[in-house]
């Protein structure tokens, strides 16, 4: 009987222990490939409505690789490339079961400058559909893509 009870404390401790790490890697998974923008708003602090601002957006492409690299792909300059990095990360809300999912990403010029980047939180995340939303001092970006392969 002891032993019984031992093996149940000890595997939901590893079942909870690793939960986390285990949804992490589910979301990472489902997260490399290359990516198209469906949908691109921006709303400023303050502000009451936000903006349809896909025309910055359409037709950009970002691929994220498994060894956290990434690649942006900017239509609205004339398809010019940005290599970058990424990195996801969870947060447990104050004990309950629920998690947030975050998700930042670095692009850096041909220099090695950084050129841009978004700090954000992971809305919905499917094998072929992504919400995200990014923030930036000013206001806050929501991104809809969609998986492209």
């Amino acid at each position: 009987m002891k032993r019984l009870l031992f093996v149940c404390l000890s595997m939901s401790f590893i079942l909870s222990s690793c939960s986390l790490d285990y949804r992490l890697e589910r979301r990472e998974d489902r997260l490399y490939g290359r990516w198209a923008f469906d949908e691109a708003f921006y709303r400023n602090n303050g502000a009451i409505f936000r903006d349809n601002i896909f025309d910055e957006f359409g037709g950009d492409i970002v691929e994220f690789f498994p060894d956290y690299s990434a690649a942006y792909e900017d239509a609205s300059r004339g398809g010019d490339f940005f290599w970058g990095e990424w990195e996801i990360f969870a947060e447990r809300d104050n004990g309950d079961d629920d998690v947030d999912f975050f998700l930042d990403m670095y692009f850096f010029d041909d220099r090695g400058f950084e050129s841009f980047s978004y700090i954000g939180e992971v809305r919905n995340l499917t094998y072929n559909r992504m919400r995200i939303r990014a923030y930036d001092r000013d206001g806050v970006y929501t991104f809809r893509l969609r998986k492209i392969d």
